[in-house]
């Protein structure tokens, strides 16, 4: 007998719970949706105490931010692998796109996103999670604990996280290729150009991981094109002279289908505007004025955290 059925195709990872879940089509989409997330709870609030003040929603999102920025400066501080430093803040943010800082405490939060993490990650063996949390004041490990049911609930179990360091890799594998035919080098003059590609790849990590921080990048762009993005900041001031970074995308990553060109150029410089803004945010939060800002905010959590 003939079978009539076929199988489904899958395009990867356009068919990830990342892709598919965790993705924008606009900035009007994603402040939809954390509006949303932050009305429900406030409103919640406001009927069983009525009397308590509620932070604003601006308050809520610059806190996220803040405290996502604390997470990695945590992670990194302790040297944890790459992917766990992104999977960690990516579990955060996913985290309070779903569930207000209204609800939970992101001091408790940002820990439990660690110890998910790890395991995720297959670092449980070589990190000793209570070793690791020790040095944090006041802080309940059992809480952490406790709380990583109710972060798995609130991500609907999509633990996938695609990383931005397997794209850096990749691509500047394809970036080393393209040098050797384009230059036609041999690898001892490619081993000139090896130390600038290395610290570009550095640096380009390094940017990746700090992006992690905001939702803006997380939930509008995919890791590739954060990753394509930030490695194009650095060949620019570094190896212009040798490189087109226009030839090297359209041959190594379009198959030389110039009709793709443009639109993506367009949206890795409008990743690379909106990082640069970011990055000086981020810089500011370590003023006393930001941690005043951010103790001030946090008061008005606890105090809500109080009545729970």
């Amino acid at each position: 007998m003939e079978n009539n059925y076929s199988l489904p195709t899958f395009e990867w990872p356009k068919c990830s719970t990342h892709y598919q879940n965790w993705l924008f089509s606009s900035v009007e989409n994603l402040i939809l949706v954390q509006t949303q997330t932050y009305t429900i709870a406030s409103e919640k609030l406001k009927e069983k105490h009525p009397e308590v003040k509620i932070p604003s929603l601006d308050d809520e999102l610059w806190i996220i931010k803040y405290y996502s920025h604390q997470l990695s400066l945590f992670l990194t501080t302790n040297n944890l692998k790459t992917s766990v430093k992104e999977t960690s803040l990516t579990f955060f943010n996913r985290f309070y796109l779903k569930c207000s800082v209204i609800e939970y405490d992101p001091r408790i939060i940002m820990f439990t996103c660690i110890t998910l993490a790890t395991k995720l990650e297959d670092m449980w063996k070589s990190v000793y999670v209570d070793k690791l949390l020790s040095s944090v004041k006041d802080l309940d490990i059992s809480q952490v604990f406790d709380m990583e049911c109710i972060v798995c609930d609130a991500l609907n179990f999509n633990l996938l996280v695609l990383h931005t360091s397997d794209s850096i890799y990749t691509i500047v594998e394809m970036l080393v290729e393209y040098l050797k035919e384009s230059l036609d080098l041999d690898d001892s003059l490619m081993g000139q150009h090896l130390k600038i590609i290395i610290n570009i790849y550095k640096q380009a990590e390094n940017n990746c991981i700090n992006a992690h921080e905001s939702p803006e990048f997380l939930f509008m762009y995919t890791p590739t094109q954060i990753a394509l993005a930030n490695i194009m900041y650095y060949i620019k001031p570094n190896l212009s002279s040798i490189l087109s970074i226009d030839l090297f995308i359209l041959k190594k990553l379009l198959n030389n289908d110039d009709r793709c060109l443009t639109p993506l150029l367009n949206k890795l410089n409008s990743i690379i505007d909106s990082y640069e803004d970011f990055l000086k945010f981020r810089n500011d939060f370590n003023s006393q004025d930001n941690r005043d800002k951010a103790r001030d905010i946090l008061d008005k959590y606890l105090t809500i955290y109080e009545l729970q």
